[in-house]
């Protein structure tokens, strides 16, 4: 039979999951309170300051961050009332606008704190659990982002050995909602600015009702620095920072490791001492409650069998302040490196790395924006996985890809029509996720 290709008069739409995302900007108190925010040079006209941020930070839930992505939803209704906007921008709008914002330093704290009301709706944020307790980790790191071969203002040489940049990233909990993050030039070492990061992570986290002892703080080694520790002390959370070697001798911790770490032969040749040393001071300071908790790897015949004349040394160290076994502690920040995942979703599946301004400041308020989509589509899918009676099939699971979201409750079809003043959406009879969207448009919508 022959298919024939036609255009009819009906409204529909591949993304009926922007409607679930415009009803969560449209609840965020902070955005709205961009709309009295003055800025010098351009009229705001029909189009609000929340309706800029609200138009870029859709187009990001739909994994499109380029200017001119826009131009496809100029005159798509069913996309501008979803976000609540008087019309959509123009890319020639949306981008003079997003320039102009950038230089209101309210903005970025404006967009913070609408990041705070939304990952406050999670339903619950996941802990890591010990036989001596529970703690929501907060997991702190720095990504770069490869832009390499564009001119762009802050894009320099990374330590992955690319132009680009090198922003630093705050998730929380084993379900990784990302908190904060902060853009910075490509050189920039991962280390600067650090300690005034972290203290406004802790502050995000008191403001969304966590109390800072249920915290668990994982850095690696570029941020092995007394005053973090110090920092880290004063507000009573707990921490493991890799500790920096630096000139210190891998023989001298094998000694101690032999002395007093408990042994373990993983296979013929190779043995892993783990333990912990409680007279290592950091950086002289005798007086602080820290341990050095250490994992040293001797090989004496490598993995194909061959017998090695001198031994192999391998030595991680970290600082510490919980009262649990060494063993527990290492696995703990080996957990830490599941935050490489979450770097991965923003850079693959937002497809958010290479930035779309060429002005710094800009590319900095566009990546609050993204991290505010990328929290709207984390919550939206871990708020299905608590509807288990309705999923269309079962997820061995805690936490699911951002990319998977949006293919199945963003780029969901549907059909829009008007009928006795309401709006509603219509979806195919055999849609398998209708159920699950239904719940979370009652819930957010």
């Amino acid at each position: 039979m022959k298919v024939k290709v036609q255009q009819g008069n009906e409204e529909i739409n591949s993304i009926g999951g922007i409607s679930l995302i415009g009803g969560l900007y449209n609840s965020l108190k902070s955005v709205k309170k961009a709309d009295s925010m003055q800025t010098s040079k351009i009229k705001t006209g029909k189009i609000k300051h929340s309706g800029i941020i609200k138009t870029v930070a859709g187009l990001f839930a739909l994994g499109k961050n380029d200017y001119a992505d826009v131009t496809q939803f100029h005159e798509d209704s069913f996309f501008r009332d979803c976000l609540k906007l008087n019309a959509v921008p123009s890319e020639a709008t949306l981008r003079q606008r997003l320039d102009e914002l950038a230089l209101l330093q309210e903005m970025f704290a404006l967009v913070r704190s609408g990041n705070v009301e939304l990952v406050k709706k999670a339903p619950e944020f996941g802990f890591e659990k010990t036989s001596l307790g529970k703690y929501i980790p907060l997991d702190i790191d720095v990504s770069p982002f490869d832009n390499s071969g564009s001119n762009k203002e802050g894009v320099s040489w990374t330590y992955k050995n690319h132009d680009g940049y090198a922003p630093i990233f705050a998730y929380l909990g084993t379900h990784g909602y990302m908190i904060n993050c902060e853009l910075r030039p490509g050189s920039q070492h991962s280390n600067k600015g650090a300690l005034e990061f972290i203290r406004q992570c802790l502050d995000m986290v008191e403001i969304l009702g966590v109390d800072l002892k249920n915290i668990l703080v994982r850095l690696d080694s570029a941020h092995d620095d007394l005053k973090i520790i110090e920092e880290l002390l004063k507000r009573g959370v707990a921490f493991i920072i890799k500790r920096n070697l630096r000139k210190e001798s891998r023989e001298q911790w094998l000694s101690l490791a032999r002395r007093v770490g408990e042994p373990q032969k993983t296979r013929r040749g190779k043995t892993v001492f783990t333990g912990e040393a409680s007279h290592i001071p950091v950086a002289g300071r005798e007086d602080l409650p820290v341990f050095a908790t250490f994992e040293v790897t001797e090989r004496t015949i490598d993995k194909h069998g061959q017998d090695l004349l001198i031994p192999d040394l391998e030595v991680n160290t970290f600082w510490t302040n919980l009262p649990d076994e060494a063993r527990t502690v290492i696995e703990l920040y080996h957990n830490h490196g599941t935050s490489e995942q979450y770097h991965s979703e923003m850079k693959s599946d937002l497809s958010f790395e290479r930035m779309p301004s060429g002005k710094f400041v800009t590319n900095s308020l566009l990546l609050l924006l993204a991290m505010m989509a990328f929290n709207a589509l984390r919550l939206l899918g871990q708020s299905a996985l608590k509807m288990k009676d309705a999923l269309p099939r079962k997820f061995k699971v805690q936490r699911r890809r951002l990319r998977s979201v949006m293919q199945d409750l963003i780029y969901i079809a549907c059909k829009r029509t008007r009928h006795s003043g309401s709006i509603f959406l219509k979806f195919g009879r055999h849609c398998p996720w209708f159920d699950i969207f239904r719940q979370l448009h009652a819930m957010y919508c």
